[in-house]
């Protein structure tokens, strides 16, 4: 008998505890979407030549960097399709005059590897910038 009522005393103590309230989002909240919303298809003022001039030839660079990251990502593709593993070398050379030679098979893959996946990030964020580029 003294089990049933210890069952009960725990269902009681349970059923005391206070609930939260559920908060209603405010009427403001979806107003200031929808104004923000709107504030993207405001026309705005049309630029003037001078400033369509520059922004072209700020697009021009871009479009110049992007293609230049495109031709090393053609050259290191290249250097795939002709590296036999026998004879493949790397060379870092400095300002100063100072060469770094590798002829190590696995360290040349690692080094190209993360040459690839570099260049890969590069080439993405430069088209991003292309395409996404208001003149």
């Amino acid at each position: 008998m003294n089990a049933v009522k210890q069952e009960v005393k725990k269902v009681e103590v349970a059923k005391a505890l206070p609930t939260l309230n559920k908060v209603q989002p405010t009427a403001v909240e979806p107003k200031t979407a929808i104004m923000a919303s709107i504030e993207k298809f405001a026309l705005k003022n049309p630029p003037t030549a001078k400033e369509r001039i520059s922004r072209k030839v700020l697009f021009d660079e871009v479009s110049k960097r992007y293609e230049h990251l495109e031709n090393k990502s053609n050259d290191l593709k290249m250097f795939d399709a002709g590296n036999d593993k026998i004879n493949a070398k790397i060379i870092l050379k400095n300002q100063a005059g100072f060469e770094f030679e590798v002829s190590n098979s696995n360290v040349i893959k690692k080094v190209r590897d993360a040459m690839e996946t570099e260049l890969n990030i590069l080439l993405a964020e430069a088209e991003n910038e292309v395409l996404n580029f208001e003149i």
